[in-house]
């Protein structure tokens, strides 16, 4: 827009302007004579508020003062409404173009300046475009901002690669500066730890140049160490932000941290140790530690026992989980982790005195405290006394030539009817391999007929075997407040059967659909089931209430009088678990899936407890028991190893106490002992021992990992020269503890 400069409208703040300043307009040949009532809107005609009348031979010295004025760039806006750029210094005499002074903005693709126009710097374009109706908003920038909100919510499969800027993200201009021979955008494809070595040995000469890179090759190259130093060396620097782990995201924000140099600050970690090796824990612990000696404060949510090891101060909540739990058990230092395996000395005994496991008991009975217990009787491996034998007529699934990401031409042999793990370094493969290599492989051999084109891998063999493949990770199992574990699990339906059973309810006429909160007559017409009443308000977040009319019972009188066993419906739904599976004792199909989440550590839970509000690691467990429920094989099948099935679980112990470990080992011996096979992803060292066969990944991250280094029963595996986890494996198995 054209404006005069006089009475100019204040600018908003915090908008991005461009401002240009007409410094004269030039009249064309057919006219030379001004005409009256004519606006700087038309460039083509010379007005009365031109901010110069220019006159013949003045256009030389109008083009010097315009380059003066805009550093050496000037526009020109011709008759057909169109901006030319002409510049004094960025200017190619061949293809006619001129280009503005570089600025830091050109390199951002978060900025209209610098990124690719075809994709508004995401990278990546929707497979089919929507059509963008601006009519809905008040201007294009929030229609434009909205499209880039539903691109950032599209799975990976709905986009495909910007055919304009190739997944550069920047336009033309930006991608067209090389330093030192290379773009930004290759700069941005490397790893940190390619970036960091590149940095390091960058050379810059002349004066100008070295005045220049002075400050800024010292923090890049700080800002890389950090990176480095928290375990992620391994990600690419374009990596997008919602492929990271929460782990990984945690820890990018703790690198930015180290390198802010504050002092006095207090900082609240979340299991930082998620998704890490445990070479990469003592780094990260080094890390943490060299943050407080600058002052500041730590408090730190963790169950690694290294982490714990190292603390200060450590709070121990108990005794239990849930409703058992909400209490400190204990307070002070922490204790020592002992070198061999012994027992909390009971009060008054001589042994407390003397004792390798130092307890300081100070005000608290340790013996309440979980975590005392659980550090002072590591698990021996294996728990059962012996390890499932692969011999060499072992029966195996194998999928050959891997080449998914990182891996190079990997074959990876899975032993049927076993349980195997695949550790490695975070980041050398073993997702790639679980994800795009063995479940790709099981899918295509079940169901040959939807054979996947793009597939990352040559051969596979002895899939079908397999009956069928769950995939088990930490994503959520609901997201809206009806979805709990009860009907997750199933259990809930087997549930309203038996109390549509009831005598009470067939004299009613009350069948199962009654005692269903989502529908029906049966629930609480105020609520609809969900026990509580969204409250909105004006100036604050929206919030939950319970509701007065069901008193969060989530059903009407009329259904709440159906009883079993003296206990109503909604009562049933308000229990924990482990209740739960004591009350329906008397019914197997109830009770057999409540004693399986009760034997995985989830007995606090409640029935009805709306899926939003757990964990990762609660959500993961509760998918393992379903899976767990669906998975029964026969006697025949478990000695042919014929339709059993396939469980692929990624890290299952995050989030778990080192108690609740021991009893997700039992559950993953489980599956086995009912012929499945079951591949786990996992970093604890504890689950690693319980192996039948491990395959290990690396020897390093990203380029530097891909290959298999170790393979066999942990025993094996441990005595490894290659392998970054065999010094913690053997550990692990009831070695020293490595350095």
């Amino acid at each position: 827009q054209f404006r005069d400069a006089e009475g100019f409208t204040r600018l908003e703040r915090f908008k991005e302007h461009d401002i240009d300043v007409v410094v004269a307009e030039v009249p064309s040949e057919k006219d030379q004579v001004p005409k009256k009532g004519k606006g700087p809107a038309e460039a083509s005609a010379i007005s009365h508020q031109s901010p110069v009348a220019l006159a013949k031979g003045d256009l030389p010295s109008t083009i010097s003062r315009a380059l003066d004025i805009g550093k050496g760039v000037l526009k020109l806006f011709t008759p057909d409404k169109k901006f030319i750029l002409l510049s004094s210094e960025a200017s190619c005499p061949s293809c006619h173009k001129s280009f503005e002074e570089l600025d830091p903005r050109l390199f951002s693709f978060n900025s209209p300046h610098g990124w690719c126009a075809n994709c508004r710097g995401h990278g990546l374009v929707p497979k089919h475009r929507f059509h963008l109706d601006t009519s809905r908003y008040e201007s294009v920038l929030e229609a434009e901002m909205d499209a880039d909100r539903k691109i950032e919510r599209m799975e990976d499969e709905e986009l495909v690669e910007c055919p304009a800027c190739h997944g550069a993200r920047l336009n033309p201009e930006a991608r067209a500066v090389r330093f030192q021979g290379l773009r930004l955008s290759g700069l941005a494809k490397q790893a940190v730890n390619q970036a960091a070595a590149y940095f390091k040995s960058l050379a810059i000469t002349g004066d100008r140049d070295t005045l220049i890179a002075r400050d800024i090759l010292p923090e890049i190259r700080q800002r890389l160490s950090f990176l480095n130093e928290v375990g992620l060396g391994y990600l690419q620097l374009d990596r997008s932000a919602r492929t990271l782990s929460g782990g990984e995201s945690q820890r990018i924000r703790l690198a930015a941290q180290l390198g802010s140099n504050l002092r006095g600050v207090l900082y609240v970690l979340d299991e930082p140790t998620i998704g890490l090796h445990p070479r990469d824990n003592a780094a990260l612990l080094e890390t943490l530690i060299a943050l407080r000696d600058r002052g500041n404060s730590l408090i730190v949510v963790e169950h690694d026992e290294d982490t714990i090891a190292r603390a200060d101060h450590l709070i121990d909540l108990g005794p239990g989980a849930g409703r058992l739990g909400g209490e400190v058990v204990y307070q002070g230092p922490p204790p020592e982790v002992p070198s061999e395996k012994c027992q909390v000395p009971k009060k008054g005994s001589k042994a407390s005195k003397t004792s390798t496991f130092d307890v300081r008991r100070s005000m608290f009975d340790v013996q309440n405290s979980p975590t005392y217990r659980a550090l002072a009787n590591p698990i021996v491996h294996p728990m059962r006394g012996s390890r499932r034998a692969v011999k060499k007529d072992h029966p195996f699934a194998t999928v050959s030539g891997c080449v998914a990401n990182n891996l190079k031409s990997v074959t990876a042999a899975i032993p049927l009817g076993r349980l195997t793990v695949l550790t490695g370094i975070s980041g050398s493969g073993k997702s790639t391999l679980m994800h795009a290599a063995i479940a790709d492989a099981a899918r295509t051999s079940a169901n040959r007929k939807s054979a996947i084109k793009n597939r990352q891998w040559s051969k596979a063999t002895g899939f079908d075997k397999i009956q069928s493949i769950y995939e088990v990770d930490q994503s959520p199992i609901g997201k809206t407040s009806r979805s709990c574990p009860a009907t997750y699990v199933k259990i809930f339906d087997d549930i309203r059967k038996l109390f549509a059973q009831l005598p009470d309810a067939r004299v009613r006429g009350y069948e199962a659909s009654r005692f269903s909160f989502n529908t029906g007559d049966g629930r609480c017409p105020v609520c609809e089931g969900n026990g509580r009443v969204k409250l909105e308000m004006d100036f604050l977040p929206s919030t939950w209430v319970p509701c007065e009319a069901c008193a969060e019972m989530r059903y009407n009188p009329a259904t709440l009088e159906v009883r079993f066993r003296e206990t109503n419906i909604g009562e049933v739904l308000r229990m924990t678990i482990e209740q739960a599976a004591a009350f329906f004792e008397s019914q197997p199909r109830i009770a057999a899936p409540l004693q399986l989440l009760a034997d995985t550590g989830l007995g606090y839970l409640q029935l009805g407890q709306p899926s939003p509000t757990l964990s990762g690691g609660e959500a993961q467990r509760i998918k393992l028991v379903t899976q767990l429920t669906k998975g029964r094989v026969s006697a025949k099948n478990l000695k042919t190893l014929s339709r059993a099935n396939l469980y692929l679980i990624e890290e299952p112990t995050v989030g778990l106490h080192l108690e609740d470990v021991k009893r997700l080992i039992d559950v993953l011996h489980r599956l086995v002992d009912e012929g499945h096979t079951v591949i786990v992803i996992e970093h604890h060292m504890a689950v690693a021992a319980e192996a039948d066969w491990i395959l290990d990944l690396g020897p390093e991250a990203g380029d530097a990992g891909g290959e298999i280094i170790a393979q066999g029963p942990p025993e094996l595996v441990a005595r490894s020269k290659k392998s970054r986890t065999a010094p913690f494996l053997a550990t692990a198995l009831g070695g020293s503890r490595p350095a």
